[in-house]
């Protein structure tokens, strides 16, 4: 019933923008709309942080970077500062691509046995579709960089930068099958972000993505290779690290010095991941003067993203034709077509077969009517009427849903592929 409500608001607020086009938004009619939106999204929405600032600055050209500062950086807390510390970790991100450097940089990672997180343009994917398929055939994430990076025009207004967002995001899906929540903006966020556009993305369910080590490799055209690996040896070093690299066709330089800059990390004692959206992003805080003169975020922009995000993110075939399978650590968990089902954006999966196929075991208690499960050291339990029972009777099939229960096993999901026959997913053990 409550989806049917939703649904049906949807449906109104559409109808209202198609029949009044130009009618104005008030701020309070937007975002009950952007809710009615966002009820239906299945996708986690990142926090942004900081407050909103004013003014204007001359813009930068592009491709003359300048290095993110320390102070720019949005401080997290010290908790989660001692939990990283446990376990150092980098992530590799390489922008601008894909191109055919990208292959030069899959191999070096394949040959050193690490994984990275390529942000693409959409104009990139579509000239380099088959590069763009290598990178996720070899467990790499992917994010979104928008379509065509030109700062002048991400910048001016919202409204065109979430048109390159969306037109990368379907790109991307129609090369790979997959629809990715990560994205970074061209330039990094400080002083090209305002609030709205942190609050807009987040909504939609974009996790924004910066780095705290700038390898340096862009601030002008032809950086020495050399130069790259002393900028990196030479960063304030964290816990948790984000590099930013690039892998466009005029980055061969910085392809000649990434094994180098791998070398340099594991012999600190880092380990390689990708960024999910089960890892905190690192973003930097907001400028106190902005680069550009601009409009600020309206609610009906703002829709526009959210409604996007809930069509692609939600829309599902009404019968499964495809076969799934759960790629954990060395382990492959199969469910055919008929042992599995989507409902709303939701799999629900069979907890035996998954628990046993994350080596873990399951106890039922038919006397209280609980069904309990052990994976991963963690243990969880439902109720009869959890899992589709009714009193203390327990249903003779236990179905739960996929995404929560992995979650409460401290699993992550890092990547989604769907294709023609098979929808596959690659979990990982996650830091919380």
């Amino acid at each position: 019933m409550m989806r049917l409500l939703v649904q049906t608001g949807l449906c109104l607020v559409v109808l209202w923008f198609g029949l009044l086009g130009a009618a104005p938004v008030t701020d309070d009619q937007g975002g009950a709309a952007i809710e009615l939106a966002h009820a239906g999204l299945a996708s986690e929405v990142a926090s942004a942080a900081g407050s909103s600032a004013d003014g204007s600055a001359e813009h930068q050209e592009e491709g003359a970077g300048s290095p993110i500062l320390a102070d720019q950086l949005v401080n997290y807390s010290a908790e989660e500062a001692k939990t990283a510390a446990a376990k150092p970790t980098v992530y590799l991100t390489f922008d601008d691509g894909p191109s055919e450097k990208t292959k030069e940089v899959l191999a070096i990672l394949k040959r050193e046995g690490v994984k990275g997180t390529f942000f693409m343009l959409g104009k990139e994917v579509k000239q380099y579709p088959d590069i763009a398929r290598q990178v996720v055939k070899e467990g790499h994430a992917i994010g979104n960089h928008t379509y065509d990076h030109v700062y002048k025009e991400l910048y001016s207004s919202f409204s065109a930068f979430a048109k390159q967002v969306m037109d990368t995001d379907d790109e991307i899906y129609k090369v790979t099958g997959i629809r990715t929540n990560l994205l970074r903006a061209p330039g990094g966020t400080f002083g090209n972000f305002d609030q709205g556009y942190y609050d807009a993305l987040a909504k939609a369910g974009y996790i924004v993505n910066d780095w705290n080590v700038d390898s340096g490799d862009s601030a002008r055209v032809g950086v020495p290779a050399q130069e790259t690996i002393n900028t990196v040896k030479g960063s304030r070093l964290s816990s948790k690290v984000v590099v930013l690299m690039h892998d466009s066709s005029i980055h061969g330089e910085s392809v000649k010095a990434l094994p180098e800059v791998i070398d340099f990390f594991k012999s600190k004692g880092y380990q390689f991941a990708v960024l999910t959206d089960q890892v905190k992003p690192i973003q930097f805080r907001l400028s106190p003067s902005m680069k550009w003169k601009r409009p600020k975020v309206t609610a009906a922009e703002t829709l526009t993203l959210v409604q996007y995000t809930a069509r692609t993110r939600t829309t599902l075939p009404q019968q499964n034709t495809q076969s799934l399978i759960i790629h954990a650590g060395g382990e492959d968990i199969p469910f055919a077509p008929q042992d599995y089902r989507m409902l709303s954006g939701t799999i629900d999966v069979p907890l035996r077969q998954l628990a046993l196929g994350l080596h873990g075991i399951i106890r039922l208690d038919m006397a209280n009517g609980v069904v309990e499960a052990m994976v991963n050291n963690q243990s969880a339990s439902w109720t009869a009427s959890e899992v589709g029972g009714s009193g203390m009777s327990l249903p003779s099939r236990i179905m739960v849903p996929l995404r929560e229960t992995l979650q409460r096993f401290h699993f992550g999901i890092s990547r989604i592929t769907v294709t023609e026959g098979k929808r596959e997913i690659w979990v990982e053990p996650s830091s919380v």
